[in-house]
C-alpha cells in the first residue's frame, strides 16, 4: 500500500499564466486610471454644442406647427432647453413662439415643434436655441 508523499515545506511555484493574469489586471487597473485622470484634466466646463433645424411647417388644428430637431455635437448635456421661433414681415416681428426639451444628452438628437397663428411660410422664421441649465 502506499503511502502519502510528504509535504517538503516549499511553497507552490507562480505559473507564468499566473504571471499574465497578473499582469493583464494591473495593466486594465492602469488604463482606467489613466482615463479617470485624462477625463478630469479634459475641458470639462465645455458647453454643449446645439444645432437647431426646421424638418417641416404643417397647418394644425387654427394655425401652423413649426417641426424641429435639436441636435447636441458637444460633450455636455443640455437640460431644460428653450427653443425660440420668431416669424418677422417687413422687418416687423409679427409672432413669437418657444418650446421647452428637457433633456439633450450628448450626441443626441430631440424633435419638438412650435405653433404659430401665421403661416410661418409667409415671411422670415429664425427657430433658435435660447437658453439651457447645465445638469
Amino acid at each position: 500500500m502506499d503511502e502519502p508523499e510528504e509535504e517538503t515545506g516549499r511553497p507552490e511555484r507562480t505559473t507564468a499564466g499566473e504571471y499574465a493574469l497578473g499582469a493583464l489586471g494591473g495593466l486594465l487597473v492602469l488604463v482606467l486610471l489613466a482615463f479617470v485622470a485624462f477625463e478630469a484634466v479634459t475641458d470639462a466646463g465645455a458647453a454643449p454644442e446645439l444645432a437647431v433645424s426646421v424638418t417641416a411647417v404643417e397647418p394644425s388644428g387654427e394655425g401652423w406647427a413649426v417641426s424641429f430637431r435639436v441636435e447636441n455635437t458637444g460633450d455636455r448635456t443640455a437640460e431644460q432647453l428653450e427653443v425660440s421661433g420668431s416669424l418677422t414681415r417687413g422687418g416687423r416681428e409679427v409672432e413669437e413662439s418657444s418650446a421647452t426639451i428637457a433633456y439633450v444628452p450628448p450626441g443626441s438628437r430631440r424633435s419638438g415643434a412650435l405653433l404659430f397663428s401665421e403661416d410661418p411660410r409667409d415671411g422670415r422664421l429664425e427657430v433658435r436655441p435660447a437658453g439651457y441649465a447645465s445638469p
